[in-house]
């Protein structure tokens, strides 16, 4: 299909470092890195012009926010994918009911780990978020749609470079996740694969010798 159609598209002037690509595959930690990515540019703004806080926190809270709310469906999916569920993530904002899907999974994945002391970091961190954000509406609208505010009335001030050190440690646990799930992802496919190699071969040296298909004797058996 021509993209031509499409608005903004590079031509021979455009300035190659501006130009994005997408849809070369990835899946939801694609989408997590991004905003993370996007945060920590905000907030290495802030450090060097040392003003613009006060505009700045409704991108660079919710850059932080969706993030964590990327990893968590991202660790879900692919968790559920490991035990060969439907690897879906629920289609909802609410942090805290993403983690307490999240985190059986993971208690089944590393079930003596001993990593109670992470599971309360990221526990910590969505539950403060809870507190100030509940739904994911609160650095992006004003108010809602039934007219609420969208912030908790009591805050007034954000110690942003305390959110930004709690955030990274708790979006590097989930990532640190998802990395090991693929791990053990691909030794699972690297093991089914052996399997059916040498399925196939024991099938077919069956056949030579005895002139038909292991299988058949299976099969007449059911």
């Amino acid at each position: 299909m021509d993209p031509s159609f499409l608005p903004w598209q590079p031509n021979d002037d455009t300035d190659r470092d501006l130009i994005a690509c997408l849809n070369f595959g990835g899946e939801m930690h694609l989408y997590a890195s991004g905003f993370e990515h996007g945060a920590e540019a905000l907030y290495k703004v802030l450090q060097e012009q040392r003003h613009g806080q006060d505009l700045l926190v409704y991108p660079f809270v919710y850059c932080l926010r969706h993030a964590i709310e990327l990893a968590l469906k991202q660790v879900i999916r692919s968790g559920r994918r490991l035990f060969d569920e439907e690897p879906v993530f629920p289609y909802l904002h609410d942090l805290f009911k993403l983690w307490n899907i999240c985190a059986p999974l993971l208690k089944r994945i590393w079930p003596d780990s001993g990593n109670e002391s992470q599971y309360f970091i990221v526990e910590n961190t969505i539950r403060s978020f809870r507190l100030i954000d509940p739904l994911g509406e609160g650095f992006r609208y004003p108010e809602a749609k039934d007219k609420r505010a969208t912030l908790h009335p009591d805050l007034s001030y954000l110690d942003l470079g305390k959110m930004f050190e709690e955030v990274k440690v708790t979006l590097n646990l989930l990532m640190g996740a998802d990395t090991g799930i693929d791990f053990y992802m691909d030794a699972k496919n690297d093991m089914e694969a052996e399997y059916r190699q040498i399925d196939a071969e024991m099938r077919a040296e069956y056949e030579r010798d005895y002139g038909y298909d292991a299988g058949e004797d299976q099969r007449d058996e059911w």
